[in-house]
């Protein structure tokens, strides 16, 4: 009785790191993103309208429509010709945007953004912006980014 209760205690301990293994392998495979090359037709209308409005010389050359596999929400990566990407949620909000080292463009940063660049950083150009839950995280072309509340209002720098 002794012997098979350690035989089994012995199994148990070599079992539990492919157990845990396979646990990750199947959590991995469950929580992968499915993409898929779409139509810029198939953008949500905000988006199509942002694009539109402020990148109006500049072609879409690609639309990768994600859906999460637990969340089931699309969202949409767009890449423009000048190599500028942007993400959208399911809705068409804009979410982030990586203009590639590009300056992006001043009609949809806030002024009061804008205007605190210009004042503190005045030999750069904004090159990124991401909203972070309520707060925006604009990046400039000499990797410095700069964080910002749902009001506009300056709250970090990180180099």
């Amino acid at each position: 009785m002794l012997i098979t209760s350690l035989n089994f205690k012995l199994l148990l301990m070599k079992s539990k790191p492919i157990f845990f293994s396979v646990l990750l392998s199947s959590l991995f495979l469950f929580s992968c993103e499915k993409e898929e090359v779409v139509a810029d037709s198939e953008l949500p209308g905000p988006a199509k309208e942002f694009i539109t409005l402020h990148f109006t010389n500049e072609k879409i050359t690609n639309v990768v429509k994600e859906k999460d596999f637990l969340d089931k929400k699309p969202t949409y990566e767009v890449l423009l010709a000048n190599g500028t990407s942007m993400d959208f949620d399911q809705e068409g909000g804009l979410t982030e945007i990586d203009g590639a080292q590009n300056k992006l463009p001043d009609s949809f940063i806030p002024a009061k953004i804008a205007q605190y660049v210009q004042t503190k950083y005045a030999n750069t150009i904004i090159v990124g912006w991401e909203k972070e839950g309520e707060n925006q995280d604009i990046e400039l072309n000499n990797n410095i980014e700069l964080c910002f509340d749902k009001n506009n209002e300056f709250l970090s720098v990180q180099q």
